[in-house]
Order: structure tokens, then sequence, then C-alpha cells
């Protein structure tokens, strides 16, 4: 080999070797965390994730992470070490006492991001003319938090007079001025701090006068210490200000004007700082401040309805509701509706009655075949002359007691008025089955009006926060020239056509559930609370599969139409009902025929007793014997038949007859009419059947189309016109959605109302039962 060759060689080598060293350069990344709970270890991992995400794909990313263990000084020297350790390059903070430590630093050595600062007011932030720290090595990520002005905005939405501030004993130590900011604007209202340590029950160290608390993060209480906070000031009727956000309404607080962002959103935040760190930028330089003018209040309709205490309406008007059709309380369920109006109805109740008085109709008509027995007594005075005459059998004053019998022991009106009245109580207990079933449907059908409502009313809240969003993204491309104020212009007026939207949905879930109050007579302006999610088809429609095999083919469509048809023959109310009154005509026929020939017999009888008999005149010329001292009594035997009644007979059975004619031709109607109701509603049930599977698909494909259509937006891409739009038909196939889904509930509902029973409250085995009559009949040969 040539020396030449070798120099070359050599030289090669000495070029690439820097290269590669530089371009397999490491970043080593020191963070300090408050605690190691649960809270901080999550955005501690998703961190990392997002710086090495965002790095390059040569550089290598090392972390050390180390705790403060809610200590201010603890937190402070591991910065110094931080600083000091030749293997930091950057440093981030996680905690508000970490971070309150990072900001109060007088210099700093190497890079700093406080990652989550508690309020840039209270912790005097500086904020440069190029929207920086101004601070060489030093950034912080934007608080959401405004602790003052969210404070004034609380008492103005609840006019309170005793504020309870709950903050934990570490942020109310570190963080001093704290008492001052919160207390200068406080004229209006008292201030009462309560500083609480971890595992603290917090609810007792409040005091009993206040009426209203603002709450802090309680970072050292576990979720369900914090629930139960919630939960008894709820129970006290307190409203609550969570400055933490969404996260807290959801665990029971009342209001936030927090925005609601993500670990993720904040992760991210603080790649971007490393990133422009890595590529040499200073982090004095990189923008903080973010124009966050819009704060709507958000608030959690559900505990606000707990605590009773409704804001004005002008408050709530640009608010951002959460549960806004949940209410406080046990939840009803379907079952638990049906069975309250079963019982507290009053049309059931008066159902009721008449079948008791159809029961007690047919006893008495049995009481007239019974034996009849009468006493009586009877005390008379009588004249002089009047006992003269009677020649010695009647006294001047006399006392004397009768007993009669009658026992009918042949009587075609008596046994048929009991035939009669037996068919007629058999009808009221038809008609009452007919109520229970029309109870049934009514209370459904509210019931799951109930559910349409309230879906809907969610809907349009959630319309009304995306068109809130939109806008906000209107106004910020509007504040920086990509823009126009006619996008703002125009969601504007989106925004208030929306809330009227809202307010419709509103108005209408209040009617509905009025309308289930005045079924289960229960107060009409009181409130049902109703499960958040629930899958009536598995409650309901309790052989969806066969259904399914049904609807995908039209002969068996027909056919199970066929089988509800003879099911209604076996239950429907309707129909027996119409079947009795043709008994009951039939009745009435034959006991007339009979009437014609047939005599009425009854065995009669008569006892009678004198037992005081005093001034008796006797004639002794006379031979009369005295009238008896014992008992004298009679029995017979007595028949009676009707001769001559005008031609009644004769009419009465004419009338039977035309009777007849009209029963049959009702049975005809009634059923023409029942299988047209069933065959209907069947195809119907096919139809909002297939409908499920079609609106969900066509809702999800709006949504993800909306999304494209917003991002797009956001980039300029698309114009306000198409965001509109997109919006528009997610709403309204959201809206088609759960209106197919209830309509499919409801259609089946009908059905099982025509066929004469509900199939879905029978027992297990009945159940069953009808399961296998459908599958056999299904499997039958054409």
């Amino acid at each position: 080999m040539s020396i030449t060759k070798i120099f070359l060689r050599i030289v090669i080598v000495l070029l690439i070797i820097p290269t590669t060293i530089q371009a397999q350069s490491s970043l080593n990344i020191g963070i300090l965390k408050d605690a190691d709970i649960n809270e901080f270890e999550l955005l501690s991992t998703q961190l990392k994730l997002e710086i090495e995400a965002l790095t390059e794909s040569g550089d290598r990313v090392t972390f050390k992470e180390v705790t403060s263990a809610w200590d201010y000084e603890v937190a402070t020297q591991h910065l110094q070490t931080f600083f000091s350790d030749p293997n930091i390059d950057v440093i981030v903070t996680l905690g508000f006492l970490s971070s309150h430590a990072a900001a109060n630093l007088s210099s700093y050595p190497k890079p700093v991001i406080a990652s989550t600062i508690l309020d840039q007011e209270l912790q005097k932030l500086p904020v440069g003319t190029d929207q920086g720290s101004g601070i060489d090595n030093f950034s912080y990520i934007e608080s959401w938090i405004r602790l003052k002005s969210d404070l004034l905005d609380f008492h103005n939405v609840f006019n309170f007079k005793h504020l309870a501030i709950i903050l934990p004993q570490a942020i109310y130590e570190q963080f001093a001025p704290i008492s001052q900011l919160l207390q200068s604007e406080s004229d209006a209202f008292d201030v009462i701090f309560v500083p609480v340590e971890g595992g603290e029950q917090v609810s007792s160290k409040l005091p009993s006068n206040i009426d209203a608390a603002y709450v802090f993060p309680l970072i050292r209480h576990s979720q369900p210490e914090i629930e139960d906070f919630f939960a008894e000031l709820n129970n006290q009727q307190i409203p609550s200000l969570a400055i933490s956000g969404i996260r807290y309404l959801e665990h029971g607080a009342t209001l936030t004007f927090t925005p609601q962002f993500s670990l993720q959103q904040m992760a991210r935040q603080v790649a971007l700082h490393v990133g422009k760190v890595r590529r040499g930028t200073n982090l004095a330089q990189i923008p903080i401040a973010i124009n966050r003018e819009i704060r709507p209040p958000v608030v959690n309709m559900e505990f606000l309805r707990k605590i009773d205490q409704f804001p004005r309406w002008e408050v709530l008007e640009d608010a951002i509701l959460m549960n806004v059709a949940k209410i406080p309380g046990e939840e009803l369920s379907l079952r638990h509706a049906i069975a309250i109006v079963l019982e507290n109805n009053l049309k059931g109740k008066i159902t009721n009655q008449d079948l008791l008085i159809a029961q007690k109709d047919v006893r008495i008509a049995q009481s007239t075949i019974l034996p009849q027995i009468e006493l009586s007594g009877t005390g008379a005075q009588l004249s002089q002359n009047l006992v003269e005459a009677s020649m010695g059998q009647k006294g001047e004053f006399t006392v004397t007691g009768s007993a009669s019998l009658k026992q009918v022991i042949y009587s075609e009106a008596a046994f048929a008025n009991i035939a009669i009245k037996k068919l007629a109580a058999e009808n009221v207990e038809q008609y009452n089955k007919q109520v229970t079933l029309d109870l049934v449907l009514d209370v459904s059908t509210a019931y799951i009006s109930l559910l349409f409502a309230k879906s809907n009313l969610q809907i349009k809240n959630e319309n009304v926060y995306t068109t809130l969003q939109n806008l906000e993204m209107a106004k910020s491309k509007e504040e920086t020239g990509e823009g126009s104020v006619s996008d703002v212009n125009r969601w504007t007026s989106e925004l208030n056509l929306n809330k009227i939207d809202l307010n419709d949905a509103q108005s209408k879930y209040k009617s509905a559930m009025y309308q289930l109050n005045e079924l289960l007579n229960a107060p009409i302006s009181s409130s049902i609370a109703t499960p958040d999610s629930v899958d009536l088809t598995e409650t309901i429609v309790l052989n969806q599969k066969v259904l399914a095999w049904y609807f995908n083919n039209s002969n068996l469509t027909e056919k199970y139409a066929d089988f509800l048809i003879d099911e209604m023959y076996k239950y429907s109310p309707e129909l027996q009902q119409l079947q009795t009154a043709s008994k009951i005509v039939d009745r009435q026929k034959s006991m007339q025929i009979r009437q014609l020939f047939l005599p009425e017999v009854a065995l009669i009888g008569n006892a009678d007793q004198a037992f005081v008999r005093e001034g008796v005149i006797a004639n002794p010329q006379l031979p009369v014997p005295p009238p008896p001292d014992d008992i004298t009594w009679n029995l017979g035997l007595r028949l009676s038949i009707p001769i001559f009644e005008g031609g009644r007979k004769k009419t009465e059975l004419q009338r039977s007859e035309i009777e007849q004619d009209k029963i049959a031709w009702q049975k005809e109607d009634l059923l023409n009419k029942i299988e047209k109701g069933i065959r209907s509603n069947v195809q119907l049930m096919n139809a909002s059947y297939k409908e499920l599977d079609l609106s969900q698909k066509a809702a999800q494909a709006a949504e993800d189309n909306f999304r494209l259509i917003q991002n797009a937006y956001s980039l300029g891409a698309a114009n306000v016109i198409q965001l509109i739009d997109a919006q528009n038909v997610m709403t309204r196939t959201k809206h088609m959605a759960t209106n197919a889904y209830h309509q499919y509930i409801l259609d089946f509902i009908h059905t099982e109302r025509l066929q004469g029973k509900f199939s879905f409250l029978d027992a297990d085995m009945e159940r069953d039962m009808y399961t296998s009559r459908l599958l056999n009949y299904l499997n039958e040969e054409e």
C-alpha cells in the first residue's frame, strides 16, 4: 500500500469520527417534581414521550428525576445540585412548589423551564417586550389559573358573604403573598383561609358559617377523599370554585374558570421549549404570554341543581355546561317507572275500583238464588169497637212476630243475571288489562321520550361548546391577520342561533319530564334522574339476534308479523272484550227464549207468633174459638210464567240478534285494524332497525369530517362556510342517530302493545317459552 493511500485513509477517518460523535450527542434533562404521586408520574411520563418525539433522531435523551417531597427548601437544593451536575443540560420543574422555587432563583447557570406556575400575578413573573421571560436561561409555561379575577367572578355568580379558601398547607406557607392577593378585593365578603395537610378530613376544618368554597388543587389528598369533600359541600348546598379545572368538576365541584387542558398539552409546550434550547435559542427569547381573554365559566349543572343555587341567566349565557341533562338523586329505570305507574297512576286506580265493583255485582246477583229470610215484629193498639167486632180474635193491644222464607228453586232470569254479571266482571277485567297495557305503553313512551330529549339536549349543548371553540379560533386568526372580522361575526351569529336551539332543547327536556311525572302521579315539577347511558335493547328487545335474522329477509319479516298476529289472538284484551260481549248477548238471548216456556219456581213460607194479646173481648154466645197462642205457619210452592207482555220478549230477541251482528262486525273491524297495525309497526321496526347502523355510520363519518375541516380551518385551508356546514351536518347526524335508536325501541314497544302483552315484563320462564315459540314459528315450513 502506498504512503499516499495510507495518508488519505487517515484523513477520511479523522473527518468522519467527529461528525459521528456530534451526530450521536446526548441530551440530559433533570426533572424536579413536588412528589412521587400518580399525577406527577403521569406528567413526567408524558413529558419524556414528547421530548423524545420532538428531538432529532440522532440524539440520545436521558432523564434524571428527583422529588422535593413537598418541601420548598429541598426543591431549591435540588436545583442547585442540578446546576453543579455536568451531566445535566436542561432542568424542568413539575409542581407548584418546585416551579415556584425555580422562579425565585437569582440566576440560572443552565436552562430552567418552570412548567407548572400557579399564577403569574401572584408570583410576579416577568414578561419581556418580545413576550419572553427576559431572564437568561429561564422560561415558564403560562398558567391557565387567574386567582384574583376568578375569585371576583365567583362572587359575581353566587354573591356569597363568607368564603373559605381551601388549599394545601405547603402552598399556604410558601406562597406568602397569596393572602394579600385574595383579600385585597374582599370588602363585600369575608375570606377565611383553611390550609390542610394530606390525609386530613377537609370538611371537618371548615367554619360553620361559610356559604362558598374556593378550592385549590388538593395535591396531597386521594381522589376518594376529594370526592367525599365535594359531596359534603353539595349536601350543605355550598357552591365551590375549583381552580384545577374540569377535572375537579368531575369530582363534584360546581364551577371553574380554568380552561380545559391536558397533560399532553403541557408536556408538548415543555418539549417545544427543550427543542428550541437544543437548537441554541435562549429561553429568555421564547414567547410565553398567550392571549387568553376568553375564559368562559364551566358549570357542572348536576351539582348546581344539587345545591339549588341558580345564578342569573346572563351569568350562564356564555358558560360551558357540563352534565347539562344529569339530575342528582336516585336514577329511575324504565322497569321502576312501570312499577310506579302501575301502583300510583290515577287511571289505573279507577279501573281497579271498577273491577272490584264488578266482582261485588256478581256476589249481589248470586244472593238472589240463596234463601231469603225476613223477620218482622208488630205492636198494635186497636179501638174498642174494632176489638168488639173481631169476636175475640184481636186484643186491644197486641205484639206479634213474623218470619218469612223464600227460596228460588228455578229462575231463568236469576240464573242468567248471575252468568251475565260474571261475564261483565270478565269484561271489566279485560278492560283493566287493556288499561294496564296502555299505561305501560304510555310510561314507556314518556320515559324513552325523556331519554331522547336528554340526548338531544346534550347534543345541542355540545354544539354550543363547539361553536365557542370555533369562535375563539376565529378571533385568534383575526388578531394575527390570518382571518377576517366577517368570520368572527358569522361565528357570533351561529353561537346565538345554537343557543336558541339549546334553549328549545332544554324546554323540551323539562316538558318530557313533566309528562312522565303526570303518569307517575308524582309532583309535576319534580326532577327525574335517568342513567347516563342505558342500553334499552338489552332490557326491552329480548330477542335482538332473532329479530336481526327476521329483518334481513323480507319474507321472514312478514312471517314475524304473522307470529305476532297469532299471539294477538291469545292475548289481545280488546279482542277478548268483544268475545265476552258476544257471550253476554248470547246468554241474554237464551234467557229470553227460555222465559217463553219455563216458569219461575220458588218455595215460600211464613210463620207468626203473638207474644202479647191484651183486652180481648169475646162473645160467649158465639161459638168462636179463641186465637191460638202458639206459632202459626204456612209453606207453599209458587210457579209463575208470563202469558202476555205486549210483545216485549219477541222484541228483545230481535234486539239480541242485532247486537250479535254488530259485535261480529266490530270484531272483524278490530282484527283488521290490529293486523294492519302489527304489520305496519313491524315494517317501521324493520326500517328503524336498519337505520340504527346507517345513522351511526353517518354520525361517525360526519364527526371525522368535521375534525378534518376544523383542523384545515385552523391552518387556513378551509373557509368558514365549509366549517359551519361540517358542524351542522355533524350535529344533524348525531340527532338522527339518537332518534333512530329511540325510535327503534318505541316501534318495538308499540308492536308489543298490539300483540296484547309485553314480553320484556314476563318472568324468565315465560320469556323463554315466548322465545321458543318465536323460533319454532320461524322454522316452520311455509
